[in-house]
C-alpha cells in the first residue's frame, strides 16, 4: 500500500526524532564519569579550602585570589578584613547574586537582549565604574583626580558593574552552547527584574558599611565564589568551543566533561598567579 508524501514526511520526521534522542542518551551516558569526576574535583578543592591546616580559612581564601585581585583598599567587616578589596566585593558578589537571581526567574535558557533603555543603563553601570576606577587610580598615582574616592563608592560602582557582567555571561553562554537557547526570552525584561537584581548587590553593600558583623562570612564566601566563578565560567566557554560543544547543550550535565577540564584550568591558573604575585612580592619587585 503506497504512503501518502504527508505520512513519509510524517515517518521521517519521526525517524530522525528518535535518532536525535539516542545520540542525546548516547552523549549522556558518556557524560556520566565526567559529572563525578567534576563534582569529586570539586569537593577535593573545597576540603582543601576548609581542612587544610596553618591558616584560617579567611586567610586561604585571600591567598587563593591573590594573583586576580588587587587587594588594596580593603574593608573589614565585623572586625575581620573581606578576601577581596572593596571594589571586587561588589563587582563579584553582584555577579554571583545576579546569576543566582536569573536562575530563580527562570532565566537559564535566555538569549535575547533587555529592552534598549535597560541596555543603556547596564552600560551606564559599566561606565560609572570604569570612571570612578580612574579616578581612584590618579588618586593612587599622585596625578589629577575628579573627587576623594571611598570605598562605599567603590562597592557601590562595583555592585552595578557585576550585575551587568552577569547579564552578559548568562547571554553569552545560553548563545554559544545551548542548543535549546530561547530567542525570545529577554535575560531581564523589565525595570522590576533589573531593580530585584540590584537590591541584592544594595542589600551586601548595606550589610558592609553598617557593619553587620554576622553577614562577615556570606558576605565573603559569595564576593570570593564570584571571582573564581566568573574565571571558571570564561574557562569552560573557550574549553567548551574548542570541544566543539557550540549549539549542543541542552541540561548542565550535558557540559560534565569540559566543566571538569575548565575546573582544573582555574585551580592551575589561580595557583600559579597567586605563587607568581607572592613570589614577587618576597622578593621586593612589587608592593
Amino acid at each position: 500500500m503506497e504512503r501518502s508524501s504527508e505520512e513519509i514526511i510524517e515517518l521521517a520526521r519521526r525517524e530522525i526524532a528518535a535518532r536525535q534522542a539516542h545520540a542525546l542518551e548516547e552523549r549522556g551516558m558518556r557524560e556520566v564519569p565526567w559529572r563525578y569526576a567534576f563534582l569529586g574535583m570539586l569537593g577535593a578543592i573545597l576540603a582543601g579550602m576548609l581542612l587544610w591546616p596553618g591558616a584560617p580559612l579567611n586567610w586561604k581564601m585571600y591567598a587563593a585570589v591573590h594573583g586576580v585581585c588587587a587587594q588594596i583598599h580593603n574593608v573589614a567587616l565585623g572586625g575581620e578584613q573581606l578576601p577581596l578589596c572593596a571594589r571586587n566585593t561588589g563587582i563579584y558578589s553582584g555577579f554571583l547574586l545576579t546569576m543566582v537571581y536569573l536562575a530563580i526567574l527562570g532565566r537559564s535558557r535566555a538569549a535575547r537582549l533587555p529592552p534598549p533603555a535597560i541596555v543603556v543603563v547596564l552600560a551606564g553601570l559599566v561606565v560609572i565604574m570604569a570612571i570612578d576606577g580612574f579616578n581612584s587610580m590618579f588618586v593612587d598615582l599622585f596625578l589629577p583626580h575628579l573627587y576623594t574616592p571611598r570605598n562605599d563608592l567603590r562597592t557601590l560602582t562595583g555592585i552595578g558593574m557585576g550585575t551587568a557582567m552577569a547579564v552578559m555571561m548568562v547571554l553569552i553562554l545560553n548563545l554559544s552552547l545551548r542548543r535549546d537557547a530561547d530567542m525570545e526570552q529577554r535575560v531581564i525584561g523589565n525595570w522590576r527584574e533589573l531593580g530585584g537584581a540590584l537590591l541584592l548587590g544594595l542589600l551586601v553593600h548595606a550589610a558592609i558599611y553598617g557593619n553587620v558583623a554576622v553577614s562577615y562570612w556570606p558576605i565573603a564566601i559569595v564576593a570570593w565564589a564570584g571571582i573564581v566563578g566568573i574565571l571558571f565560567c570564561v574557562n569552560l566557554l573557550i574549553v567548551a568551543l574548542i570541544m566543539r560543544y557550540e549549539g549542543r547543550v541542552t541540561r548542565l550535565e550535558d557540559l560534565a566533561r569540559p566543566a571538569t577540564l575548565a575546573l582544573i584550568v582555574t585551580a592551575i591558573m589561580l595557583g600559579a598567579l597567586s605563587w607568581g604575585r607572592f613570589w614577587l612580592e618576597a622578593n621586593g619587585l612589587i608592593l
